[in-house]
């Protein structure tokens, strides 16, 4: 298959495109599992949920780190149609605010971690370790997320992407985008369900 082959439409999207999508279905899938076995347990204990002395009385944290996330979906967005027009300067641009918001997501989360060192750890219990594995799994993802957009950020400075020539800034906000909406699952179910 050349490149011609899928600019004729016989083949829509490139390979690229449905690998990141594999990529992202097979982690959406580890998501899943994570926090079906987080709602398992939490159903399947007696006590409450979390428990004693571990429950953060402000979402204050949790919250701001949701609202930057969000944002910072926009730019991607963005970067992703400014490349399509040929537009490499508000690409770069983009990039730049969903880099900044992102670094600024894992500040807050490494913020929140030393704040909670105090009421609980991963060994402490089951809790502990589920909020610490979902949480910090996801805080994984987000550093990855941020690589690529670095990536892509600094090839873009090399003159590598153009209308015709954009596929690794798509599947970068592809990425990016599944790393925002993951975190809203993790958001509600960790840290909004228990206060229903």
């Amino acid at each position: 298959m050349t490149a011609v082959t899928y600019a004729q439409g016989r083949f829509p999207r490139d390979p690229g495109w449905w690998g990141m999508l594999l990529l992202i279905a097979t982690e959406a899938a580890l998501f899943a599992v994570l926090l079906a076995s987080y709602f398992y347990i939490r159903f399947r204990d007696a006590g409450p949920w979390p428990p004693e002395g571990m429950a953060d009385p402000s979402l204050l944290v949790p919250a701001l780190m949701t609202v930057l996330l969000t944002a910072s979906s926009v730019p991607a967005y963005l970067a992703d149609r400014s490349v399509r027009r040929g537009d490499v300067e508000r690409l770069q641009l983009y990039l730049g605010a969903t880099l900044v918001l992102g670094a600024c997501f894992l500040g807050l989360q490494a913020w929140e971690y030393s704040d909670k060192a105090g009421l609980f750890r991963p060994q402490t219990n089951t809790y502990g370790s589920l909020f610490y594995t979902i949480t910090g799994l996801h805080g994984m993802h987000v550093v990855v997320g941020l690589v690529l957009l670095a990536w892509v950020l600094a090839w873009s400075f090399a003159g590598r992407y153009g209308r015709d020539r954009h596929l690794a800034v798509e599947v970068t906000s592809l990425y990016w985008h599944f790393v925002h909406i993951a975190w809203l699952a993790v958001f509600l179910s960790l840290y909004l369900s228990p206060r229903l």
